[in-house]
């Protein structure tokens, strides 16, 4: 399975979509859905895993927010790795 990173971290100015260089296997090290709580000024930092999957390829998302993400934010998330992607395969 291939997978994607999701960032929009205000105070790290972070934001958007990196791909993964590999795929994911059985024995691939995935950060778990988690709240990481905030220290040193920083906020929590919310892990969350979504599903994309397409005709071609499945899609692990893992999002990192300074905020709960809502169903709302997780369709937003999708729908911008979809463009993501898009833009990805046109650049190769």
């Amino acid at each position: 399975m291939n997978y994607l990173t999701y960032h929009d971290l205000e105070k790290e100015n972070k934001h958007g979509f990196t791909a993964g260089e590999e795929s994911l296997t059985e024995k691939s090290l995935v950060v778990r859905e988690m709240v990481v709580p905030g220290f040193a000024g920083y906020p929590d930092m919310y892990v969350r895993h979504l599903h994309l999957v397409s005709i071609e390829q499945q899609y692990l998302i893992i999002s990192m927010t300074d905020y709960e993400i809502d169903e709302a934010k997780r369709l937003e998330i999708c729908a911008g790795a979809v463009k993501f992607l898009k833009q990805r395969s046109e650049r190769n």
